[in-house]
């Protein structure tokens, strides 16, 4: 958006000929008309008109920050033109005529403001390129970088207390005085829980355990074997056996889209300083103001 003194000017604007005209009567001198160059970022220019118009546009009053501002925007930009990234030139005029209905002006009310501040219609699409590359793009370069795994969220759930694992069984509770008959029925039938029942003339029940609510021998099997593995434990009274039918997740708190997101935007931040660390190092810049 246009913000400042650009925003602020409706009138039609005068031709660059009357601009010229009007600061000759004023006296200015030729060498003040020439754009002074305040940077040179591996070896693009940049220019103190570029500065004057990036305060309105961007909205930093601080010059300090958005000299500095400036240059990392360059900076990238240079980046990402090596990359052999551009930007189209009708898609340039779309963001254009974008930035002018934003501020309920046509791109000819546009214009004529940029005009009557000094500026031309070129210097707008030069910095609105300078954001484009520094930003739309350099995120589209970061995101071919960046993956969030199925792995990745689980565990960010499980660091975050939001999610809950829960074990399906089949039960079976035998005397404790059949302990040598139970064993000997898992040593003939394994797994088969069924088949153990039958031959005691029990039934198995099915349940649904969370981590501690069984007696806690049995407890630690449960979790520590596979889906379809039988776990074994006992007390003073009883026998348990425990197939594992399945395991069951259940989730609270963030949605998965959300996590995901989360993770990637801290990896795409983290990338993204990497990324400038390099360019600093690997291009120059001669700061002259």
């Amino acid at each position: 958006m246009v913000s400042g003194s650009i925003a602020k000017l409706s009138v039609r604007a005068l031709s660059r000929k009357l601009v010229v005209i009007l600061l000759l009567i004023c006296q200015i001198s030729f060498g003040e008309l020439i754009d002074r160059v305040i940077a040179n970022v591996n070896g693009e220019p940049v220019l103190e008109s570029e500065l004057r118009l990036a305060r309105d546009f961007f909205g930093i009053k601080d010059e300090k920050e958005l000299y500095e501002v400036l240059i990392e925007k360059h900076l990238i930009a240079e980046f990402i033109k090596g990359k052999g990234m551009t930007i189209p030139e009708d898609y340039l005029e779309r963001v254009v005529k974008d930035l002018a209905e934003g501020n309920n002006k046509t791109v000819s009310e546009l214009y004529d403001e940029l005009y009557r501040e000094g500026f031309t219609p070129e210097d707008l699409k030069h910095l609105l390129r300078l954001e484009i590359y520094s930003t739309l793009l350099f995120k589209e370069y970061l995101l071919q970088r960046v993956e969030v795994s199925e792995l990745e969220i689980e565990l960010e759930r499980l660091r975050k207390g939001e999610v809950k694992y829960r074990k399906e069984l089949q039960l079976l509770v035998v005397e404790k005085e059949k302990k040598d008959e139970v064993l000997k029925l898992i040593s003939k039938y394994g797994s088969d829980i069924e088949k153990v029942s039958k031959e005691l003339g029990k039934s198995p029940e099915k349940i649904v355990v969370e981590r501690g609510e069984l007696v806690e021998s049995l407890d630690e099997e449960v979790w520590r074997v596979k889906e379809g593995e039988l776990a074994v434990g006992e007390d003073e009274e009883h026998i348990y056996l425990a197939k594992v039918v399945r395991t069951i997740r259940t989730y609270s708190g963030r949605s998965e889209e959300e996590i995901r997101n989360e993770l990637l935007q801290k990896k795409l931040a983290t990338l993204r300083e990497e990324v400038l660390e390099k360019i600093r190092k690997e291009f120059f810049v001669e700061k002259l103001i």
